[in-house]
């Protein structure tokens, strides 16, 4: 099936070179917010005009970082599946050793469950006192978490 979707292999290197792109502007704006956090705690002005407090900025940073993983992960693995396909597994990163879609999927929804806890905790942080839409970031993790588990339960 592979070799059937190699015509499109300069479509893809396009995708996979903006997603790295997309990925390395995360990781600016991660450390972008975590120099914030840094310059707030050791200036000790704790409350920041925003009512920030510097460990929220980390915690944002953190978020960042968290998509910049899912945007390296989707975009390394959509090139290892079609435009690396003829790479030898033993000279790739073993997290980067993917062979199907399902694999990356499988890889990809994890990151992307983790990414959206560590939002959720960020975003609750942020405001303790919010109302019960705050809840809904959380049941959709937990459904997501749910379906993962029904779907990857051991047989």
């Amino acid at each position: 099936m592979l070799h059937k979707i190699t015509p499109f292999k300069y479509v893809y290197i396009v995708a996979v070179i903006i997603t790295l792109i997309n990925s390395v502007f995360f990781i600016g704006a991660g450390i972008v917010r975590s120099i914030k956090g840094y310059r707030a705690f050791f200036k000790k002005d704790f409350f920041i005009s925003e009512g920030h407090h510097p460990g929220l900025y980390l915690l944002e940073a953190l978020d960042s970082f968290m998509i910049s993983l899912v945007f390296m992960i989707f975009g390394l693995g959509i090139a290892r599946l079609f435009v690396f396909d003829k790479t030898e597994g033993k000279k790739l990163p073993q997290w980067l050793n993917v062979s199907s879609l399902d694999e990356l999927k499988t890889m990809l929804w994890k990151t992307i469950l983790f990414a959206l806890v560590t939002f959720a905790v960020t975003d609750f942080l942020k405001d303790p006192h919010a109302s019960w839409d705050a809840l809904i970031l959380p049941i959709i993790i937990f459904i997501l978490s749910a379906s993962f588990f029904l779907i990857h339960k051991p047989k």
